[in-house]
C-alpha cells in the first residue's frame, strides 16, 4: 500500500507542487514590498495633491479646528533696581491662551501654482488660561520707547540729550523705560503714542510724532486710529494677512506639493545680505508634507514674522495618540553665527549688549531690517544661547521639551501628528550718559515675551487614519503573508514528500 502511494508521488507532481509554491512565494513578496506599497503611497499622494472639490482642498481653504496659541510675557520684578544697575529679574506671566482660527482668501491658479493670502482670528480662551486673564497687569519694557532710545543711538547719536525732554509728550502716560499695561493693550488694543499727533507738546514732541506716524506702514506693531499711534504685539495678526503667498499645487509634479515658491510675488526677499542668499531665498514646505517620509529628511518652514525659514531635522520616533511617528525639531544653530548658512543674517544693524555694531553671539537674531525695529528673535527663554545673554537676566530656565521648534508626522502618509512653532522676542537695554534718567541702566537682554503655536492631531483623524490608512495596510499585509504563507507551505512540502518518496 505504502509504495502504491509513493509511486503516485511521482516527481512532476512535486516539481509542480514546489513550483506552485515558489511562485506564490516570490508573488507574495513582490506585491507586499513593490505593488502594495506603490498602490498605498499613489492613493496618499491622489490625496495631498492639490485640486478643488476635494476634501484636501476644503482643509486648505478652512483649517477645520482651531491650532492653540499661547503667550507668555516676561513680568519684570525690579524695573527701579534695573535702573540704578541691578541685574533684571523676570517672571514668567502665562499662557494666555488663544483659539486661532485659520482660513485662506483671494485664491488664484496660475498653471500649477497657487496664490493666497493667509487669515487668521484670535479668540481669547479663558478655560484653557486658568487664573491668566487678558485683564491682568504685568511690568513689561517699553518697547516703542527703547526702540526710540536704540535707533536715535544708532542713527543721531547726539540728539539723545533732547529725547529726556520729548519722550513725555510723546508717549504720555506710557512714559518710561519700564511700564505697566494691561495684557490685552499690550498684545491687541494698543498702547498709545502721540495722542492727537502729539500736538499738545509742542514743536519738538509734534515733530518726533511725524516720524514715528511716518513708520507706521513699515513696522507690524504699530497702527494709526484718529491721529493717535497705538503699539500692540499681535493686532496686526488678527483678522489680517502678512503677505500673498504662491505654493505649487502638485498637480505636475507631486513631489512638489505645497512647497513655497513665492513670497509677495518674489522669490527672493530683500531683508538679509546678499541679493540671492540663501537666507533671502523663498523656501520651504507650507501646509503638505509628502509621504513616505524618511529620517534623512530635513523640513524647512518660512515664517514671515521673523523673515525668514527655518529647519527641522529628525531628532526622534514617538508615539503621539498611539500612532508611531517621526519627530523633526529646529536645529540648535537655527540662530548660531558659527553655523556658516546663517552668515547673512548678520546685518550689523542693532548694537551689541557691548554697545558695539557687530553680528551677535549665539542664540540671537537681528531682526531690525525685517520688523523696522531693533528686536532680537530667539528661542523661548534663550534656548542654546550665549551663556552672556542667560546669565544678563534671571529668572529664565531654558529646557528643549518645553521651548523647542517640532514637528511629528506619520512616516507612511506624512500627516501631521503634533507640531509646535516657538519663537521668543528681545531687546537690548544698556545705559545713555545723555540721559540722566537712564545713565545708571544695566546692560542687559531683556525677554519681551514668547509665543507658542500648536496643534495636536484630533481623534477625529486619528480615527481616520486608523480606519482608512492602517487597516487597509493590515489586510494588505495579511493578504502579502498569506501568499508567502501558502507558499512556504507548499515548498516545504514538496521537499518533504521528495523525502519521504526517496526514502526505502
Amino acid at each position: 500500500m505504502i509504495s502504491q502511494f509513493k509511486l503516485k508521488l511521482n516527481y512532476k507532481i512535486l516539481i509542480g507542487l514546489a513550483f506552485s509554491g515558489f511562485v506564490l512565494l516570490c508573488s507574495g513578496i513582490y506585491i507586499g514590498t513593490k505593488v502594495f506599497p506603490e498602490i498605498v503611497i499613489n492613493k496618499i499622494w491622489e490625496v495631498k495633491v492639490l485640486k478643488e472639490n476635494t476634501e484636501q482642498w476644503d482643509i486648505f481653504m478652512k483649517v477645520p479646528f482651531p491650532f492653540t496659541f499661547k503667550v507668555y510675557i516676561f513680568d519684570i520684578q525690579n524695573p527701579d533696581a534695573i535702573l540704578q544697575g541691578g541685574k533684571p529679574v523676570v517672571k514668567e506671566a502665562g499662557p494666555y491662551v488663544y483659539k486661532v482660527y485659520k482660513w485662506k482668501s483671494e485664491v488664484e491658479w496660475q498653471s500649477n501654482d497657487i496664490s493666497y493670502y493667509r487669515y487668521m482670528r484670535f479668540e481669547f480662551d479663558k478655560e484653557a488660561s486658568g487664573k491668566y486673564a487678558e485683564e491682568d497687569m504685568v511690568t513689561i519694557l517699553n518697547t516703542p520707547y527703547n526702540t526710540m532710545l536704540l535707533t536715535v543711538e544708532a542713527t543721531q547719536s547726539n540728539m539723545l540729550s533732547m529725547l529726556e525732554s520729548v519722550t513725555p509728550g510723546v508717549f504720555s502716560e506710557n512714559d518710561g523705560l519700564f511700564i505697566k499695561v494691561k495684557v490685552k493693550d499690550y498684545l491687541f488694543d494698543g498702547l498709545k503714542l502721540c495722542v492727537n499727533g502729539g500736538k499738545e507738546g509742542g514743536f519738538a514732541v509734534g515733530m518726533a510724532c511725524k516720524q514715528i506716524a511716518a513708520k507706521v506702514n513699515e513696522t507690524n506693531n504699530m497702527r494709526m486710529v484718529d491721529n493717535t499711534v497705538l503699539f500692540s504685539n499681535l493686532y496686526y495678526k488678527n483678522v489680517s494677512h502678512q503677505g500673498r503667498f504662491t505654493i505649487n499645487s502638485g498637480k505636475d509634479n507631486r513631489e512638489e506639493t505645497g512647497v513655497l515658491k513665492q513670497f509677495n510675488g518674489k522669490t527672493y526677499i530683500s531683508t538679509w545680505l546678499g541679493e540671492k542668499s540663501t537666507c533671502n531665498k523663498i523656501r520651504g514646505v507650507t501646509t503638505v508634507f509628502p509621504a513616505q517620509v524618511k529620517k534623512s529628511m530635513v523640513f524647512e518652514s518660512f515664517a514671515e514674522d521673523i523673515c525668514r525659514a527655518m529647519s527641522l531635522r529628525f531628532e526622534k520616533e514617538k508615539k503621539v495618540k498611539g500612532i508611531l511617528g517621526y519627530r523633526f525639531v529646529a536645529a540648535n544653530d537655527s540662530f548660531s553665527v558659527a553655523n556658516e548658512d546663517n552668515s547673512c543674517y548678520c546685518v550689523n544693524k542693532s548694537r551689541t549688549l557691548e554697545g558695539e555694531f557687530g553680528c551677535l553671539k549665539d542664540g540671537l537674531g537681528d531682526l531690525t531690517t525685517c520688523t523696522g525695529a531693533p528686536v532680537l528673535v530667539s528661542f523661548p527663554h534663550l534656548l542654546h544661547a550665549d551663556p552672556e545673554y542667560i546669565s544678563s537676566v534671571v529668572g529664565l530656565q531654558p529646557n528643549a521639551s518645553k521651548h523647542e521648534t517640532f514637528l511629528t508626522l506619520e512616516p507612511i502618509s506624512g500627516f501631521p501628528l503634533e507640531l509646535a512653532q516657538r519663537v521668543q522676542f528681545n531687546m537690548f537695554i544698556r545705559p545713555f550718559e545723555a540721559i540722566s534718567s537712564l545713565e545708571n541702566v544695566t546692560k542687559a537682554l531683556i525677554p519681551l515675551l514668547w509665543v507658542e503655536e500648536s496643534t495636536v492631531l484630533g481623534d477625529k483623524y486619528v480615527d481616520k487614519l486608523k480606519n482608512e490608512l492602517f487597516k487597509n495596510l493590515m489586510i494588505l499585509d495579511v493578504i502579502k503573508w498569506g501568499f508567502i504563507g501558502i507558499g512556504v507551505a507548499l515548498v516545504m512540502s514538496a521537499f518533504f514528500l521528495f523525502i519521504y518518496v526517496k526514502s526505502p
